[in-house]
């Protein structure tokens, strides 16, 4: 649930913010114990929004969990709601906590300044001392002048290279303004995932594999399952993207064991291998830079090979499947359209007729 903020943060070109220390926010939920029931009681005040309440709960949690699902639900959002005030509300009202609150931005921005000033603190990093770290993670303080051009440029880059460094600066100076660079961030993350490009970016880790027909490729297989199955949510577009990267990983594992099966290999040249021999005579570098080493093996255990993994991805593209298929069985929807009456009844339970109005 996300938290309120109780005062407005600070806007870029704003009248400065008040320097009164002493000033608290006023508390609008108090927790009190009845002296003639013994039972907790949550008291609320009323405002313009709404009325003034009382509600009253068993101290003991396991008679709490035995109250009736209306009441349990309503003291679980009253506990919850003054837990959340407690937070809110000690605090000055010009501190950071009470301008920005405790949204992810802040908490997500704060574990990046502890792990970029643990870097510079470190041997990689320069060993600095921790002031020096603190000055090279935390920018100077931003004007007016540099605070709109740094929007505007901001404004002007792709969404996946926007860092958490530029949200600190910018934070610093209207936290409004980085929380809604936050959000906009996380909603073009949301259209990528829902558009199926980012599970596609999965498919081109190298630069020459960057190309419009097999992003297009992904695409269109994924464009024709969802016209097929018409997923509802996030859990069912992850199945469908799940079944798409199963199929494409099938093909291509297909066509290398039908390459390694009916097709001669590559061999090296006799005198390139004398060659290596003498080079590696000389004990120059063997190796170049890589992320992972090549798997010398025989040519029948090479086609033996492809031929497992294009067995292996067939039934994981068979369980894909099989996943979504029972998420739909196990998870039923019921539409139900332009019906002028509808019998529903439970199993042995009684019938309810339901007419339109």
């Amino acid at each position: 649930m996300k938290r309120k903020r109780k005062c407005k943060p600070t806007e870029i070109n704003t009248k400065p913010r008040s320097t009164n220390l002493d000033k608290k926010v006023e508390r609008k939920l108090i927790l009190t114990k009845s002296t003639e029931s013994g039972m907790l009681q949550i008291e609320r005040k009323a405002d313009e929004n709404h009325p003034g309440a009382i509600i009253e709960f068993p101290q003991d949690v396991a008679e709490r969990y035995n109250l009736p699902p209306e009441e349990f639900a309503e003291v679980q959002d009253a506990l919850e709601a003054y837990r959340r005030q407690q937070t809110e509300t000690d605090i000055f009202i010009n501190s950071l906590e009470s301008r920005v609150g405790y949204d992810s931005l802040i908490r997500v921005m704060g574990n990046f300044y502890v792990s970029r000033v643990a870097y510079y603190r470190s041997e990689n990093g320069g060993s600095l001392s921790i002031e020096e770290a603190r000055e090279a993670v935390y920018r100077k303080t931003l004007d007016d002048d540099e605070a709109v051009k740094m929007v505007n440029n901001l404004m002007r880059y792709p969404t996946d290279i926007i860092s958490f460094s530029d949200l600190l600066s910018l934070n610093d100076v209207s936290p409004t303004t980085a929380q809604n660079f936050w959000e906009g961030i996380k909603q073009e993350a949301k259209n990528e995932f829902e558009s199926g490009h980012r599970a596609a970016a999965a498919f081109e880790p190298a630069d020459y594999m960057k190309d419009a027909w097999n992003r297009a490729s992904y695409l269109g297989l994924r464009d024709s399952l969802i016209e097929e199955w018409q997923p509802k949510g996030g859990i069912e577009l992850t199945m469908i993207d799940a079944i798409t990267q199963a199929w494409l990983m099938l093909q291509h594992w297909t066509e290398e064991s039908v390459r390694r099966a009916k097709t001669r290999p590559r061999e090296e040249d006799h005198q390139y291998r004398e060659w290596k021999k003498w080079k590696q005579a000389t004990k120059s570098k063997q190796w170049d830079d890589g992320f992972w080493d090549i798997q010398y093996v025989e040519e029948q255990k090479t086609i033996e090979h492809a031929a497992q993994m294009a067995d292996r991805w067939q039934r994981m593209y068979f369980r894909a499947i099989r996943s979504l298929r029972d998420w739909r069985r196990y998870s039923p929807n019921l539409t139900i359209n332009n019906a002028n009456q509808v019998n529903i009844a439970n199993d042995g339970g009684q019938q309810v007729n339901l007419n339109k109005s």
